[in-house]
């Protein structure tokens, strides 16, 4: 029997990448162009279209990153949440998601990331909306990054933030303010909250 040549040996990384982009259009996060490259592909929705969505919601705050492989060998990201108010779905007091990619390369050298898959950072407090876990355990904000909304406090406020990839949710609120600075539009937490509760429907 003839071994492999070095043009027929399987190459691990041409291996790996079907199945990369796979799980990554199961998730809808991504089209591929002419070259078949990955990009993400999202359209901008209201923030009732994004409460819709959801499959659970919740204001809480990161209490872990961790990086590393699936039982797939895809690369992934682990965040705990520690939960201060469920808003729709089935939450508990904490919530572990995994995300398709990392944020930063593994001890191997690894790097994978999709744009506009939002990264997290520990002690960071946020209002976000969960899409449903496909077959794969995966789970991100719905949208992307529009699912996702952090918390800052000013002068003693709490204020949601969103970035322009959800600022449009935000802007009709009468205390939204837009930051040049920061790049963002900044609203009364509270108000925010009390908007979201009022667009989850009474069977949710």
């Amino acid at each position: 029997m003839k071994g492999l040549g070095k043009h027929n040996r399987p190459n691990p990384r041409r291996m790996r990448r079907p199945l990369i982009l796979a799980v990554s259009a199961a998730l809808g996060l991504i089209c591929l162009g002419p070259t078949g490259a990955a990009a993400t592909m999202t359209m901008r929705l209201s923030l009732a279209q994004i409460v819709g969505a959801a499959d659970r919601a919740f204001v809480g705050r990161v209490e872990s990153v961790h990086c590393g492989r699936d039982e797939s060998g895809l690369p992934s990201t682990w965040i705990t949440f520690a939960v201060r108010e469920p808003i729709l779905g089935r939450v508990g007091s904490s919530v572990t998601i995994k995300q398709v990619g990392v944020s930063e390369p593994l001890a191997d050298g690894t790097t994978f990331h999709l744009a506009g898959v939002p990264a997290y950072k520990t002690g960071e407090e946020v209002v976000l909306f969960l899409s449903g876990e496909s077959q794969e355990e995966f789970s991100s904000p719905i949208a992307l990054g529009q699912g996702k909304f952090r918390i800052v406090h000013r002068g003693g406020r709490a204020l949601v933030s969103a970035t322009v990839e959800n600022a449009g949710t935000i802007g009709a609120l009468h205390s939204a303010q837009r930051s040049v600075a920061r790049q963002s539009v900044e609203a009364d937490l509270d108000q925010f909250l009390s908007l979201v509760h009022s667009l989850v429907p009474a069977s949710r």
